[in-house]
Order: structure tokens, then sequence, then C-alpha cells
């Protein structure tokens, strides 16, 4: 069933993610105007959309889904999607006390493929058969692409290691 939000309400919760929003939008189109672009248009589709929402707990990760959604439509707009060849990679744990700003800032050096994959895993949780239907790619892909861009997070935070 869906709820009525009123024009304030969404206002409110909108200015408490908006930072949020702003850094997802960032790691993915990588330029401060284009950030900032991609955060108007998640504030005008989810407010056109607000009365969708079936539960307000959600609300943020509806509206960061929207925002990952506005992101990849600019770079599939300005034509900047990004292609990596697979390689065999290792797995590792991300630091669970890693703040998202941390987090989402070493997202800069993944593909855009990359970055889906972990927004979608770590941030919104979803498993390996959600991001394979999500994104359209088989299976093997997208734990292929996990893995490596999990591997790219170890090296840049300086934590990798050769000899293991």
């Amino acid at each position: 069933m869906k709820i009525k939000m009123s024009t304030d309400e969404f206002e409110t919760l909108f200015k408490q993610y908006k930072a949020d929003i702003y850094r997802i939008a960032y790691t993915y189109v990588n330029n401060e105007a284009d950030a900032l672009d991609v955060v108007q248009e998640t504030a005008y589709q989810a407010f056109i959309s607000r009365n969708k929402i079936r539960d307000k707990t959600k609300f943020k990760s509806w509206l960061l889904k929207i925002a990952v959604n506005k992101s990849r439509d600019l770079l599939r707009k300005n034509k900047m999607i990004l292609f990596d060849d697979l390689s065999t990679v290792r797995t590792m744990e991300i630091k669970k006390d890693e703040s998202v700003s941390m987090f989402m800032d070493d997202l800069k050096s993944l593909s855009l493929d990359e970055k889906n994959i972990i927004v979608l895993k770590i941030y919104f949780q979803y498993t390996f058969e959600q991001i394979s239907e999500e994104l359209k790619l088989p299976i093997s892909t997208v734990k292929s692409k996990y893995y490596r861009a999990l591997e790219k997070l170890k090296v840049e935070e300086g934590v990798y290691d050769r000899q293991a």
C-alpha cells in the first residue's frame, strides 16, 4: 500500500540525505557540477514519485537508488562508460568501521560496472543474483567484477600483500 507524503515531509527527509546523494553521485561522475546535476535530478524524480514509496523507513535507500540510476544515465548520455578486462582476483573484506565518505572516495578508481556492483552489494546489500538481474550481467561476471573491485580497493588502501 502506497503512502501519501506531504511536500514538507519530503523536503525534510530529502535534506537529511542530500549529502549522501551527492557523495554517491560524485563517485560515479567524478566532478562537482555533474554530481550537483545528479542531486537535482534525483530530487526532481523523487519528488514527483514520492507517493509511490510504500515504506518511509526505506526512503534513504530509495533515494540512493534513484541517484545511482541518474548517475548512470548521465554517464551513458555523455558516453563515459568504462570497460575493464576481467582477471583473477582474491577476496577481501571491507573494513566495517570505514566511513561512508572515505568508501565513496575510494570508488573513484573503479570502472562503472565495478562501482555499480560494489554499491549494490555493500551499500544496498543486494545478493549476487539480484545484482545480476539489475545490471543484466551473468552472475559469474558480477562475482568476478566484484572481487576485482575489492582487490583494487585493497591496493588503493595500501593493505595489499603481494606475497600472500
